[in-house]
């Protein structure tokens, strides 16, 4: 849902949707090199959690949406906003749950080559992360928040005025620096998961139980700051949607009909 809502491209959210049967495998393949065998048990579990998502969770998210466009003919809060973004990361969650199985289902076909592979390659990200990340000024650091929202933003509502822009950089100046204790975090569930790839008896509950447990395993700091940068984050969307023009609203009000349309239609051609 995040993905399709933000998704910064000249394709349609259905077109998409579409090609994540194959865009699935080549995110996996990108990190381990499968056999033919396990690349064909792959699409079968990306397909069936695929007609998972297309039978239950669309409709949901149709939902979501249709919350959403009633919520912004009205003046927006806070606290609605905030609404928006948990039910998300709840959609967000219920697949994670789902694909779990199927990632702890192919980890147990790897062979240990390949498991070294998978975990080299978890590492070398990281590494990629941090030195694009932590080798940013704090000057780089607020224009990258800024342009993330401001493009995110205009994407649906359009071009945004200088009040607008304003406000989410103002928004940017003020969030706290964040990559630098995501990264530890990260770093820290690389380590939780490296250890759990050696696969010693029972690893497969250990994965499972590890997920479950993540959120509330997160450093004081990590929490400080995320509840921190999402209230402002959340403020500015609030204000800069209240500050929408009639023209604005009506591009905003027609993108969420066209990606409800689209949701529609995969649910449809699924059925």
């Amino acid at each position: 849902m995040i993905v399709l809502l933000i998704l910064s491209t000249a394709c349609s959210n259905k077109f998409f949707y579409n090609q994540l049967d194959w865009l699935i495998p080549w995110y996996v393949d990108d990190y381990v090199d499968l056999t033919f065998v396990q690349k064909e048990n792959l699409d079968k579990q990306v397909e069936m959690l695929l007609q998972w998502h297309r039978g239950e969770e669309l409709s949901r998210y149709i939902e979501i949406l249709n919350h959403i466009e009633n919520d912004v003919t009205e003046d927006v809060s806070v606290d609605t906003v905030k609404l928006w973004f948990d039910v998300v990361l709840f959609a967000a969650k219920r697949i994670e749950i789902n694909i779990l199985p199927s990632a702890i289902e192919l980890g147990e076909k790897l062979s240990e080559e390949q498991m070294a592979e998978f975990v080299t390659n978890l590492w070398d990200r990281q590494a990629e992360l941090e030195e694009e990340y932590l080798s940013r000024n704090n000057e780089e650091y607020i224009e990258d928040n800024y342009e993330n929202l401001s493009d995110n933003l205009a994407k649906y509502v359009g071009r945004l005025s200088d009040t607008q822009k304003e406000r989410l950089n103002t928004a940017a100046s003020t969030m706290q620096r964040f990559d630098k204790v995501w990264l530890e975090d990260r770093r820290a569930w690389l380590e939780k998961i490296e250890g759990l790839m050696k696969r010693e008896q029972g690893w497969q509950q250990a994965t499972i139980d590890a997920f479950a447990v993540r959120a509330g395993q997160q450093p004081k700091r990590f929490k400080q700051y995320l509840s921190y940068n999402t209230n402002i984050i959340n403020e500015a969307i609030a204000d800069v949607l209240n500050e929408l023009s009639d023209k604005q609203r009506g591009k905003l009000l027609v993108e969420i009909a066209d990606i409800r349309n689209d949701f529609r239609v995969i649910i449809a051609s699924a059925e």
